[in-house]
């Protein structure tokens, strides 16, 4: 004997076999009752929801042989053809394959033809928003002047492509989408009466997977009775489905929760090797994230679809993590979802969004980094950069907020020499009460010297270990085998450039202490470096005599070794080479030498 599908066996004969829509059952029978039935009707909702049954029940209504009647028998002669699909007199046709102006036109001249052996004539057509425009506007003039022995049912899953003249001219009704509730319901209702063992649990994963349709879920019902020897378990259905369970699931959110990296990752692993597809975990785990995300502020929306035997481990997860967290996974996942469905490898980007999402890994944020930028090229055009762009600066390349509490120098005083210059006292305190940690921030001050072009005096210190900082004195230690570091490193030349940089940060200068490993004693250097130049009227004014040759070594203007106050042997700061140590120093910074 020929198998029957479940879906075609348990469609509605009567009104009361519509599960899921009783605004427009109700509406139905009313009209049948009072005979006043509309000559066109247009059955919009997403598919599988009843749309072409209803239309059914309703052409079995007004044509039964005790009728019309909103309870037709389904015994008449004429309920048994329209069930069997060979009325002459209730005619179905598809749009999605007959969408042209000729098989309108064939239909146009038909319908003035009295039915043959019905009291109405209905003309279903199903998909009508595939119909060509011509077919349309031939449509419209038989829903304009249709006979009084017609009624055409229109149904539709997407109602916005109808022309809106289609529209005016019908009674318009919306199918519901049925709950999960509702679907196990009816599930349970076929499964009792089909003698299916099933479990509870199963019919829950069914229906979810049913996405709405009872079509779609009493398909699937049918295929896994087939499928199972015995009963029906949850995890045959899901092995049939290629999904995962709630405990993975459950699992999986933790680990994230939790940055465990490792855990996250073996579980991409483990799903991958066991041939679940990834792509269809995510989409689960972004149902799974959103009823985390939607259980505290609107249980009945999330209870609606998820099975009683799922709720408690739910709820407890919503307890355990922060509605915000559960805000960032979604969206993290929601773009790796969107990038695979772009062609990208799904284990690749299940395992970066994983690594991502437990390292705490962020994408720069372009907003800023251009808000920053273009505050360089302003202190570009006014001259200021020397000033203001070494922050700017750091914070681009290091994603690090500048130290709040820095002012802008008064006009008045813009004549003091810059070591005199200082923040506000209160501003300064508050910055060492921040436990700035110089150790590790050392080598950005090297970097930003190298920014400054003081590749000479990043040298000198670049060698140097940060043993203390208290906020105001920064301990310095060469190790003992480049103890020649420490006379180069007094130098006040390359004190000077490292104290602003210093300032920059801090918002002081703090005492600088210079030692090498092991040393006796340690040298402190002056908190406030002597300026680099000194005013003109503490000078006595040169003769032709005194001034420098323009061939000798200052001649350009700047200081000598000696100018500086720095011994002999030091590294002067007017990037001339005095001795042979600073050529020794440039080579190990241009890497000719190796720097053990």
């Amino acid at each position: 004997m020929k198998h029957t599908s479940l879906y075609r066996r348990w469609r509605p004969r009567r009104f009361a076999g519509i599960v899921g829509q009783e605004p427009v059952v109700r509406t139905l029978r009313r009209a049948i009752e009072t005979d006043r039935v509309s000559h066109a009707y247009l059955f919009s909702g997403p598919r599988g929801t009843g749309k072409t049954s209803t239309a059914k029940v309703l052409a079995m209504g007004l044509n039964c042989e005790k009728g019309p009647t909103p309870e037709p028998d389904g015994t008449c002669e004429s309920c048994r053809a329209i069930m069997a699909n060979s009325s002459i007199d209730v005619l179905e046709m598809d749009a999605a394959s007959n969408r042209g102006i000729d098989e309108i036109r064939d239909l146009r001249d038909k319908v003035n033809l009295a039915p043959a052996a019905s009291r109405m004539k209905v003309y279903i057509i199903d998909e009508v928003h595939m119909l060509t425009a011509e077919a349309f506007n031939a449509l419209l003039k038989m829903l304009e002047e249709p006979p009084e022995h017609v009624v055409f049912v229109l149904a539709t899953t997407e109602k916005h492509k109808v022309l809106p003249t289609i529209i005016s001219r019908c009674q318009s009704f919306d199918f519901r989408r049925p709950s999960v509730k509702t679907l196990v319901e009816k599930l349970e209702e076929i499964s009792e009466a089909e003698d299916i063992e099933i479990e509870p649990e199963a019919l829950t994963v069914i229906a979810r997977e049913g996405r709405g349709s009872f079509r779609d879920a009493e398909g699937l019902l049918d295929q896994l009775s087939s499928f199972a020897e015995d009963r029906i378990t949850a995890s045959m259905v899901r092995e049939l489905l290629g999904g995962v369970g709630p405990e993975s699931l459950i699992e999986t959110t933790y680990a994230l929760h939790e940055r465990r990296a490792a855990d996250a990752l073996r579980i991409v692993d483990r799903l991958s090797n066991g041939g679940k597809d990834l792509g269809q975990f995510v989409g689960e785990l972004l149902a799974h994230l959103r009823n985390l995300m939607l259980l505290p502020y609107a249980p009945e929306v999330v209870l609606a679809g998820v099975g009683a035997e799922e709720r408690p481990q739910l709820e407890e997860q919503a307890n355990a993590i922060p509605t915000a967290e559960v805000v960032r996974l979604v969206e993290a996942l929601g773009d790796s979802l969107n990038r695979t469905r772009r062609g990208g490898d799904p284990k690749l980007e299940l395992e970066l969004v994983f690594l991502k999402l437990t390292r705490g890994y962020t994408e720069p944020d372009m907003t800023t980094i251009l808000g920053r930028l273009e505050t360089l090229e302003k202190a570009v055009e006014n001259g200021s950069v020397a000033t203001n762009s070494s922050w700017a600066t750091a914070d681009v390349v290091r994603e690090e907020p500048p130290v709040e509490g820095g002012s802008a120098q008064d006009p008045e005083e813009s004549n003091a020499p810059s070591d005199e210059a200082s923040v506000p006292e209160e501003d300064s305190d508050n910055r060492r009460e921040g436990d700035v940690d110089l150790a590790s921030e050392w080598h950005g001050v090297m970097g930003e010297l190298k920014r400054r072009r003081q590749a000479l005096t990043a040298a000198v210190y670049g060698e140097a270990r940060v043993e203390s900082f208290d906020g105001k004195v920064l301990l310095l230690v060469y190790p003992e085998e480049q103890s020649f570091h420490v006379g180069m490193a007094k130098d006040s030349g390359h004190l000077q450039k490292l104290g602003e940089v210093l300032e920059e940060r801090l918002g002081s200068r703090p005492r600088l202490e210079i030692r090498a490993a092991g040393g006796a004693s340690d040298t402190t250097a002056a908190e406030e470096p002597p300026p680099t130049a000194a005013p003109m009227e503490q000078h006595a004014p040169a003769s032709q005599e005194n001034l420098p040759e323009a061939g000798s070594p200052n001649g350009s203007g700047g200081t000598v070794a000696e100018n500086s106050g720095a011994g002999p042997g030091a590294m002067g700061s007017d990037d001339v080479i005095h001795d042979q140590r600073e050529v020794f120093e440039i080579a190990r910074e241009l890497g000719l030498i190796d720097k053990d």
